[in-house]
């Protein structure tokens, strides 16, 4: 059976236990940043006001009312270095964005960094810097064939990785180029995590970071 088909059995199946059973807990030493004040719930119903983050392996839970940054402070993209994470989308009408993000500094600050490669419901894909309340967008919002759209029932999976090289980083999602920028374009260096917009539910099974040791190749 598709790994995609066993993992939308396993959360159906999850969701059929009553949530005190369930014990789902909001991993302690992650933090986030919500776009606007929200109750922070670990039950299965989330309402308007509120939004869940919770640890379910494998990988976490994201159910999201206002958008939200979220990221462990342990973990940081340094030098060379690859970003990966597997995403699936739930249904859903939010045409918001989710992905993940590199260059966080200062991310408890207003003032906060970050770029984030993201994708959208409807099979589209862009990547966005920001610095505190400036947005920049620095591959637009495009459909892509090698995004795989959410257009019903059941969970859209799509991995989406970030290859950061000296020269140049390459964003990719399901083996599939999706744009290259200039290195110097953008910010990298710094915390990595999560970008999820507004009303979005999904589950990321992975988060993996990847330090390249060896030396580059000359076009790298």
């Amino acid at each position: 059976m598709p790994y995609r088909n066993v993992f939308a059995l396993a959360v159906a199946a999850l969701s059929a236990v009553p949530a005190a059973a369930q014990e789902l807990q909001t991993p302690s030493e992650w933090r986030w940043i919500a776009d606007a004040p929200a109750r922070l719930v670990t039950t299965q119903e989330v309402a308007d006001s509120a939004w869940r983050f919770v640890a379910m392996p494998p990988g976490w839970h994201v159910t999201t009312g206002p958008g939200v940054l979220l990221f462990h402070p342990g973990y940081e993209g340094r030098e060379r270095f690859t970003l990966e994470a597997e995403l699936f989308l739930f249904p859903g009408e939010s045409q918001a964005e989710y992905g993940v993000f590199v260059g966080g500094l200062r991310l408890d600050d207003p003032g906060r960094q970050y770029t984030a490669f993201v994708l959208r419901r409807d099979g589209a894909a862009a990547v966005v810097g920001r610095s505190g309340a400036g947005e920049r967008v620095l591959l637009p919002w495009r459909v892509n064939e090698a995004v795989v759209p959410h257009t019903g029932s059941g969970t859209a999976k799509n991995v989406i990785t970030l290859h950061v090289e000296p020269a140049a980083v390459r964003f990719v999602v399901n083996g599939g180029e999706v744009g290259t920028l200039p290195h110097d374009a953008l910010a990298t260096g710094g915390g990595i995590g999560f970008r999820i917009g507004t009303g979005v539910n999904l589950h990321a099974s992975r988060l993996d970071l990847t330090h390249h040791l060896a030396p580059p190749g000359k076009d790298q």
